[in-house]
């Protein structure tokens, strides 16, 4: 199973490198048109999460000394605010090939409830560095004009500790915050295919998404083993000698794509972007052509 799920990303990534790399031949790059600027900047606020989260791996030393219980839902929500820079490679009245790179900062949030334990813990991250490369091919009739298609692979990175923890337990027994430590580091590769129309002013597209996010956690302990006996004081020293790991990931990769941009003039753009989902991706960026 972690074969498969490892190779999605490579998938993803293969597909779009394939098409890219195919146009980019079989185009040759024209000069740019007098006024018309390659360069595109743009900056991005984004809200996303997934629902009910898969655990596809769990490492925990003090499994060979406590029960495990199922019955586990975990929720991951995530804020991105980042800044992107791509360069149109090739430029002609049907075809636009656009690497570029993005930077900015993210800070999440995880949730994992057991009801029937009366449990729940969440941890929110410290702001994380996120970054990453991207690239947009799209076919279009015409600039600024009629139908086209857009083809999108974007890869984001992110990692941070833990800023705050809470914990909840009916029974009372659960490791206090101030006795664990945790950290997040995440990946998600996003492509995107999209059919849409321009009327040159406002341009409106929808599509599928697919998305393949991974979510590591790594927690350490520093319990105090003072008065502990038998088992409980063995998960103790295996949990403070050793970082339990765990892995999650969405139960789909699929979701639906709609976008729609507006162009107050000719250089800058306004688009705001929706997955819809259990918990919907909302996406609102503001680019510039020069």
């Amino acid at each position: 199973m972690h074969a498969r799920a490892g190779a999605r990303p490579a998938i993803v990534r293969l597909c779009v490198t394939a098409v890219a790399f195919f146009f980019a031949a079989a185009f040759p790059i024209p000069a740019a048109a007098a006024g018309e600027g390659r360069w595109l900047v743009t900056a991005t606020v984004r809200s996303l999460g997934y629902r009910d989260l898969r655990e596809p791996k769990t490492f925990t030393p003090s499994s060979g000394f406590v029960a495990e219980h199922g019955g586990w839902t975990r929720n991951w929500s995530e804020r991105r605010a980042y800044a992107s820079l791509a360069y149109r490679l090739v430029d002609t009245d049907s075809l636009v090939l656009a690497p570029g790179f993005h930077l900015g900062t993210a800070v999440g949030r995880f949730e994992a409830k057991n009801t029937g334990l009366g449990y729940d813990e969440a941890w929110e991250t410290r702001p994380a560095l996120l970054w990453g490369p991207s690239c947009d091919l799209r076919w279009r009739r015409g600039p600024g004009a009629g139908l086209f298609a857009l083809l999108r692979y974007e890869l984001f990175l992110a990692a941070a500790p833990e800023a705050s923890e809470d914990v909840s337990s009916a029974s009372g027994t659960a490791t206090p915050p101030s006795a664990r430590d945790a950290f997040f580091s995440w990946s998600s590769h996003e492509a995107t295919a999209a059919l849409g129309y321009d009327w040159g002013k406002v341009a409106f597209c929808a599509g599928v998404s697919v998305t393949a996010f991974r979510l590591d956690k790594r927690l350490t302990h520093h319990i105090d083993p003072a008065g502990a006996t038998g088992n409980a004081l063995a998960a103790i020293l295996a949990l403070n000698a050793q970082a339990s790991r765990y892995a999650y990931e969405p139960a789909s990769l699929f979701s639906p794509y709609l976008a729609m941009t507006f162009r107050p003039v000719s250089r800058l753009a306004l688009e705001a972007a929706l997955r819809p989902a259990s918990q919907p991706d909302l996406a609102l960026s503001l680019s510039l052509v020069f």
